[in-house]
């Protein structure tokens, strides 16, 4: 690797994170340039401009949720504890995920947030999800609970403990609530009228 290609990776490694840590709005290229030590003329030589950066740093993120899918399908049996097991694996990719959800006013980050929550669900996350609960819906439907509970579930997410015990009970915590929800009946009168 040229010296030139090992400042792109800093700055995409150094870049990811700041935008993981403190979101796309707070991205500077004067605090980066210091971080890894390159002079910010080297920023606009690989990326032209700040947009630019941030689409190959959400480029970077499809392909590490991409290996996380894989390595989900092929570790996780049981979506207690293996699911939270693994994500306490990626602390870096999980907060920038974090962060697509809490900017997803933005299109982009939201296509990208539902893209790769998808993209899990489908790789391997639903069918645990469904065996760990007992749930006998729809695909449809049970991905529309699983983003439910998700959404609910970046929203209380603490990005300071990342801990696999923590982000379970979280998960455990929001599932009785839906589960509750879902005993009352009011969860099957609302797929009837939605079937009419």
């Amino acid at each position: 690797m040229s010296v030139s290609q090992g400042f792109k990776q800093k700055w995409f490694e150094k870049g990811y994170e700041h935008f993981a840590f403190y979101g796309p709005k707070n991205l500077s290229i004067n605090k980066l340039s210091q971080e890894i030590g390159s002079p910010r003329a080297s920023f606009y030589h690989h990326f032209g401009d700040m947009q630019t950066f941030i689409n190959e740093l959400l480029d970077m993120h499809w392909q590490i949720s991409q290996k996380f899918d894989s390595i989900g399908a092929q570790e996780c049996k049981k979506f207690f504890p293996d699911l939270y097991l693994l994500l306490e694996q990626y602390p870096i990719p999980l907060k920038f995920s974090r962060q697509l959800f809490i900017n997803r006013n933005n299109p982009v980050y939201n296509y990208l947030f539902v893209k790769t929550y998808y993209a899990s669900a489908k790789a391997f996350v639903l069918k645990l999800f469904s065996k760990q609960f007992d749930l006998h819906h729809r695909d449809e439907d049970t991905y529309n609970l699983w983003l439910t509970v998700g959404e609910s579930w970046y929203s209380r997410l603490d990005p300071n403990n990342l801990s696999a015990v923590k982000m379970q009970q979280l998960a455990e915590e929001i599932m009785n609530s839906v589960l509750k929800f879902i005993s009352t009946g009011l969860y099957s009168k609302m797929q009837k009228s939605k079937e009419k």
